[in-house]
């Protein structure tokens, strides 16, 4: 069994993008079952199955994206979440074949940036993110030990992931191109980092 797992929270993204991104994927993963996790799921068509965001804990923004390693989660097997700001122009799948360990994004365009230690900054992100399902619980219940420490310290469960060790691979360069720092012509996912994207 294959998840392919959607987060919306907040006015950010709307269904439209969950809805997009459930038609473009589908024509690759056409046996995954589909979820979003979110407190409004009026206009998320119906293959996309819905998970009430957890009432508690309250969290903001990405920091929701955490509750997918928990145990209530209703996921089984492999697990493939996907941010609501990528577009999908081609066949990832060829990109995504380690479900074994918690896998991320390499983001290449910033190997050769300085980073500010006490910005801890990072060069992965968690716009793809692959798993098995039950078997990252631990960093849900690492958050869960400090969580209102972790949200204040860090700006992204990126920076709270690597700096709390917790243990990372990356998938192989050339399935995203970040908009704005253009590298990878052929990937198969265009990534947003958050600005504005317009359907």
């Amino acid at each position: 069994m294959l998840n392919i797992i959607f987060a919306k929270h907040g006015e950010l993204y709307n269904y439209k993008h969950v809805n997009l991104l459930y038609n473009r994927l589908y024509s690759y993963f056409p046996h995954a079952k589909f979820w979003c996790y979110t407190e409004d799921p009026k206009g998320i068509i119906e293959p996309v199955n819905i998970i009430p965001i957890l009432k508690r804990p309250s969290l903001r923004k990405w920091w929701n994206k955490l509750a997918l390693f928990s145990n209530e989660m209703p996921f089984e097997g492999k697990c493939l979440f996907f941010d609501l700001d990528m577009e999908i122009v081609g066949d990832p799948s060829p990109w995504i074949n380690n479900f074994n360990t918690l896998t991320v994004v390499n983001d290449y365009y910033k190997k050769d940036l300085y980073y500010d230690k006490h910005s801890y900054d990072v060069n992965i992100n968690s716009s793809i993110i692959a798993w098995t399902a039950n078997e990252q619980i631990h960093v849900w219940e690492k958050f869960l030990e400090n969580k209102d420490y972790f949200m204040r310290k860090y700006r992204g469960i990126d920076r709270f992931m690597v700096y709390e060790g917790i243990e990372l691979y990356t998938f192989k360069d050339g399935i995203v191109n970040s908009v704005n720092n253009d590298s990878y012509d052929n990937a198969p996912v265009n990534m947003y980092n958050g600005i504005e994207y317009n359907l």
